[in-house]
Order: C-alpha cells, then sequence, then structure tokens
C-alpha cells in the first residue's frame, strides 16, 4: 500500500471505485479487501470473501462487505460505490491491498462514473 501520494484521486458524487484483481486459482485467498486513505485515515474499505481482517467496524464504510469472492484464473473488476465507503466528495491520497491466505496479482486501480 501507500500513503501521500503526490497524483491524487478526486472522488466524486455517483462515482465507483475500482480495482481490477487475478486470484491463483492453485491457492486462492480467503479474503481480499481494499483500503483508501483520505489523508487522515483509513476507516474506508470494502471487502470480498470470509470476514477475517479485523480493520474498522463490519457494516460500516470502515469495513464495508462487497459481496463473494470472484472467480479464480481471471482478471475480474472489482467495483465500490464511494458512497458506500464514505469517498464521495473525498480526495484520495493513499491505497492498501490486502488478503488473507493464498496469492493475488493487483492491477489497475481508479474511479469510475
Amino acid at each position: 500500500g501507500f500513503t501521500g501520494a503526490t497524483a491524487t484521486l478526486q472522488v466524486g458524487a455517483g462515482d465507483c471505485l475500482f480495482s481490477w484483481v487475478y486470484l491463483d486459482p492453485a491457492h486462492p485467498p480467503r479474503e481480499i479487501m481494499l483500503s483508501w486513505n483520505d489523508g487522515s485515515s483509513w476507516e474506508h474499505r470494502a471487502y470480498w470473501g470470509e470476514n477475517f481482517v479485523a480493520y474498522g467496524h463490519d457494516g460500516s464504510s470502515g469495513r464495508f462487505c462487497a459481496g463473494a469472492l470472484p472467480p479464480a484464473g481471471k482478471w475480474v473488476q472489482l467495483k465500490v460505490p464511494a458512497a458506500a465507503v464514505a469517498l464521495e466528495g473525498v480526495t484520495v491520497g493513499g491505497m492498501d491491498f490486502s488478503l488473507v491466505d493464498g496469492r493475488a496479482t493487483w492491477g489497475t486501480t481508479g474511479r469510475s462514473r
């Protein structure tokens, strides 16, 4: 992950945040999580799969359940409404990529309307 980006991401109303991920079919993770930093807090997270990572409070914008793990063995675009992780109208300057067990490769990440 990273913080303090000089090229920040301006998130607008109605935006979705996305990240491409490839889950290793021979070693799939049990949970994957995306976290965003607004310059003062990491309380903007979404996870897929089981609920192991104990950051934030489950059911809040600090730990939003975005659904089941995507299928392994192919590139999949994960999408999260910015409102679900309290990032509408916020400037993002950091991001973190987490997983429990297994292996994943992360790809292009950003926002879409």
